[in-house]
């Protein structure tokens, strides 16, 4: 059973005289996708942005492996391997594909690993940053080929979905434990958006826990582990993807129309 990596304990998140999150409890185990979704101005950007630092909390907790991130700055959180990937992309214009992905990369520090011998025997070994970005560029444009023959080209020339695609990858660039996504298929067509969220599914298959926040509910539920649907700052209802994808009437009534 997989185990708690990340849980948010009644937050609160208040803008002046208006509540954002009004005490919304989730749970993220590890190695799955979980959903955050709802309609606009339901809360769900602001709790994610709470996560990796950008919005203060104003009452409840978030906890990582056991301990409290809330109110922490943000590099702190990102040193700590929560690596966002920002709602409108936030690509640098100015910079190629590849330097996109390097910036990405800019936190990795030598680490030391287990690494199984051919006789059995496990051994430590230290695989420095420079070797960490050359596996985590491999690992890039392994998921996203059209960033690879695009990688000396400005990022500005790129459409939005391979835009949504460099962003992607660039996050993926920091080794996160937990990827946060906000809105990834914001803007993108139906075709573009279905293959990367196939593409999230292999991320999730190497490893990395996905927190993920949609309006896109349908592509969403058929992805994902488990999902929160918010509504006014609330958490309303909550089950397995694929048992609210199932519910018809539940889910129309809080998310609308399905969009295939």
């Amino acid at each position: 059973m997989n185990k708690e990596i990340l849980r948010i304990d009644n937050l609160v998140i208040n803008y002046g005289a208006i509540t954002a999150c009004k005490g919304v409890t989730i749970h993220v185990k590890e190695g799955t996708i979980t959903a955050l979704l709802g309609a606009n101005g339901a809360g769900k950007s602001s709790l994610i942005r709470s996560i990796s630092g950008i919005v203060k909390v104003s009452g409840g907790d978030i906890v990582y492996l056991g301990s409290s991130i809330k109110n922490q700055a943000s590099y702190r959180i990102a040193k700590k391997g929560i690596i966002a990937s920002p709602e409108g992309r936030l690509i640098f214009n100015g910079l190629t594909v590849e330097e996109n992905l390097k910036t990405g990369a800019y936190s990795l520090k030598a680490k030391k690993e287990l690494v199984t011998l051919p006789d059995g025997k496990q051994v430590s070994k230290r695989i420095s940053a420079r070797k960490q970005r050359e596996q985590n560029f491999e690992r890039v444009y392994a998921l996203f080929p059209v960033l690879k023959e695009r990688r000396k080209q400005q990022a500005s020339t790129l459409s939005g979905g391979e835009q949504q695609m460099l962003a992607i990858g660039r996050a993926l660039m920091a080794s996160p434990k937990v990827l946060l996504l906000d809105e990834p298929s914001l803007g993108l067509a139906p075709i573009v958006v279905q293959g990367i969220f196939k593409t999230l599914s292999k991320i999730k298959q190497e490893g990395t826990t996905i927190l993920i926040v949609e309006q896109n509910a349908y592509q969403t539920l058929k992805i994902c582990d488990y999902a929160y649907i918010m509504e006014l700052g609330k958490i309303k209802i909550e089950g397995r993807g694929e048992e609210l994808l199932n519910n018809e009437d539940l889910v129309s009534a809080y998310l609308g129309k399905k969009t295939k």
